[in-house]
């Protein structure tokens, strides 16, 4: 199980990568994000930075570019 927080990538330049899945600490970016069970939101702060997040915990499945997270 993870923990993982999901936020919408501003800085995609027309890239269809616009969600920021952060797993742990380790980012990867995604096209498409499907959450199966229950999410809540967090703020973090990266870099001085404060973020707004979707989070939960559980795990993550890729297909290609999309994430489907299954929540514990």
């Amino acid at each position: 199980m993870s923990h993982i927080q999901i936020r919408f990538n501003t800085k995609a330049n027309g890239s269809p990568l616009v969600w920021r899945i952060v797993e742990d600490g380790k980012e990867i970016l995604a096209e498409e994000v499907e959450i199966n069970g229950t999410s809540y939101g967090e703020k973090s702060i990266v870099n001085g930075e404060i973020k707004y997040n979707i989070a939960c915990d559980g795990e993550i499945t890729w297909s290609g570019n999309k994430a489907t997270i299954n929540t514990t």
